[in-house]
């Protein structure tokens, strides 16, 4: 069996355990809730390849790339990524961004997802004059983000290394399949965080252990974010997934996507993981 094919065997057998608890009909009520505004999410917003927009905000140098978890829109990943453009990441020097929908299914087995355009654009484009790269990925987009970081790395396009030297990598409550120690050890920070409700007698996000666990695979402390009154009922992991998106999930019993991705209001993007990993953000 190749190297690749390997990875992918890896990663849809550990999403399978990850994120089987994930509801569908959730996705079905927000396809309806965010049609109204799709339009007004897409402006300014370029295609780049499947999956894969790109934007550029403000005159900062410095790039943001959004991954969104299994099943979220276009729409909604784009207008996650420009709140935290707003909230903070503009004002650290963020002006290049690019939003990537979530996979399909939850282990990206169909692997459609256009990495190899966002790679090339970003490489030929921002990415020599930006002083770092951040990538978040929420849920099952840590393994679209894997896939990219792969292809920098074993590609034409950063043959030196020197654009994986400025990737700060925020793992958000996401899996390990396509992580290994040498891709890890690339990268200016890999960080891998969950979400905690300490009010809660249950309040762990729902793959807080494998943060955890992924943090002593390599080497690092995993962050921690607690957040007290997210509104979430005890012992509901997927309502406490979403706190790694929104300070205040609008569900309490299960994750959200489309509001939780794109309505704001009185419930502030959570912007805890900018700040556990800003000193390398420079």
């Amino acid at each position: 069996m190749s190297a690749s094919r390997a990875r992918s065997s890896l990663v849809a057998a550990l999403a399978a355990a990850l994120f089987a608890g994930c509801a569908a009909e959730g996705v079905e009520e927000a396809d309806e809730l965010v049609s109204d505004s799709e339009a007004a999410q897409t402006a300014g917003w370029a295609t780049l390849g499947t999956g894969v927009t790109y934007k550029k905000i403000g005159e900062g140098d410095a790039v943001f790339v959004a991954y969104g978890g299994w099943s979220a829109k276009d729409p909604w990943v784009r207008a996650w990524a420009e709140e935290l453009v707003r909230a903070k990441l503009g004002a650290m020097g963020v002006g290049h961004v690019y939003a990537v929908r979530g996979p399909a299914d939850p282990g990206y087995r169909g692997r459609e997802i256009g990495n190899r355009a966002l790679g090339a654009h970003l490489a030929a484009g921002a990415g020599p004059d930006a002083p770092f790269v951040v990538v978040a990925a929420h849920s099952s987009g840590s393994y679209v983000a894997h896939e990219l970081f792969d292809q920098l790395r074993d590609g034409s396009l950063d043959a030196s290394g020197a654009l994986r030297k400025k990737i700060v990598y925020a793992n958000l409550d996401g899996g390990g399949g396509g992580l290994d120690r040498d891709l890890v050890r690339s990268l200016r920070r890999a960080a891998f965080v969950y979400a905690v409700d300490p009010a809660l007698a249950s309040g762990r996000s729902a793959n807080a252990g494998t943060a955890e666990s992924l943090a002593s695979t390599y080497g690092s402390q995993p962050v921690r974010l607690s957040v007290r009154a997210s509104g979430c009922r005890s012992g509901a992991k997927w309502c406490l997934h979403d706190l790694l998106i929104t300070t205040r999930p609008h569900d309490p019993d299960r994750f959200d996507l489309a509001r939780d991705y794109t309505q704001f209001a009185g419930r502030p993007v959570q912007t805890g993981w900018i700040d556990a990993v800003a000193t390398e953000l420079r």
